[in-house]
């Protein structure tokens, strides 16, 4: 078997056909042969390394969903382990409880509260000042004249 890739038998083909209509011999055409056979075999062969590799993905694809779903699986365990945790820590009015190797413990989540602001004393409130430019009258300006339009405000061009 040729160590030659697809592409190069496929040149040294082409030369030998080019070949074949200057010439009319027996040899070059046991060359031409010669050089179809090896073409053909190469073909098959990357055509069933294709396949191969397909087959390979198709595979991998399989895996991928099986660890997902093993995954998912595996959350949900999770979360129902915590839940049965949180449930018997409440139960037995539990908030912390120490080991060598692990710290269990529930935290309190502050819930939010609404309140509403009119009725909150003003020494609670900060005030905030913003500046925002005025396109609109910017670009009036410009167009009146009022303002140069060699300075810095001028539009940039992309």
């Amino acid at each position: 078997m040729s160590k030659s890739t697809l592409y190069d038998i496929a040149n040294e083909f082409e030369k030998s056909l080019d070949n074949l209509l200057d010439h009319d011999d027996s040899d070059l055409i046991n060359e031409i042969e010669s050089i179809e056979g090896e073409f053909k075999l190469k073909s098959a062969n990357v055509a069933k390394y294709i396949r191969n590799l397909e087959h390979l993905a198709l595979g991998i694809k399989e895996i991928e969903s099986n660890q997902k779903h093993r995954r998912n699986s595996l959350e949900k365990k999770i979360a129902r382990l915590k839940d049965y945790l949180r449930i018997n820590f409440e139960k037995t009015n539990t908030d912390r409880i120490e080991s060598d190797d692990i710290v269990i413990a529930i935290i309190k989540i502050l819930k939010s509260t609404y309140c509403d602001e009119e009725k909150i004393p003003e020494e609670f409130f900060q005030v905030k000042e913003t500046k925002l430019l005025n396109k609109d009258k910017l670009k009036e300006s410009l167009k009146n004249g009022e303002i140069s339009q060699d300075a810095n405000y001028s539009r940039k061009e992309n």
